[in-house]
């Protein structure tokens, strides 16, 4: 069973009219904001982000690419690691 997490925020009158024009749309907004942040930080799966905001993974996939969200995370040096595995293999077999 979820738990509903529920705040408010106090936004400048600057701001009403240009970033907040519907409530329930920046709520939306927010809640989305929310989730590909923690998609971003690694605390939530990709799966459970599409969950989270009920859409399919496909479409979850093509949010995170809207956002810039790489879904392809290579640690430092990986690509250094795989070339010399591909060049000791030649080395061994031949060419």
């Amino acid at each position: 069973m979820g738990h509903k997490v529920r705040f408010e925020w106090e936004l400048p009158e600057s701001l009403l009219g240009v970033v907040v024009q519907d409530e329930a749309k920046v709520a939306e907004e927010v809640k989305r904001a929310a989730v590909l942040d923690w998609v971003r930080m690694k605390k939530i799966s990709w799966r459970k982000g599409a969950e989270l905001l009920g859409m399919t993974y496909r479409d979850f996939l093509a949010l995170m690419a809207e956002h810039k969200i790489p879904t392809l995370d290579y640690g430092e040096g990986w690509l250094e690691k795989e070339l010399a595995t591909f060049a000791k293999a030649k080395e061994e077999n031949g060419p």
